[in-house]
């Protein structure tokens, strides 16, 4: 199996590439889109890892 063929794989490109982006060529809204997209992914990338046995507080206020 391919492995950029994994959630885990795409959520990190997804992660990598927003964080890629210039955010001085951005307008307000891109870059408050692009903040609430990281924060979703971070989201979805804590609540998929199988080897998180200690509590996460997922709502945690940015």
């Amino acid at each position: 199996m391919d492995p950029r063929n994994t959630p885990g794989y795409r959520l990190h490109r997804a992660l990598s590439q927003l964080n890629d982006l210039e955010g001085d060529q951005l307008t307000d809204a891109d870059r408050e889109r692009i903040e609430t997209a990281t924060a979703l992914l971070e989201e979805v990338s804590l609540l998929t890892r199988p080897d998180r046995s200690e509590p996460t507080d997922i709502h945690s206020n940015s």
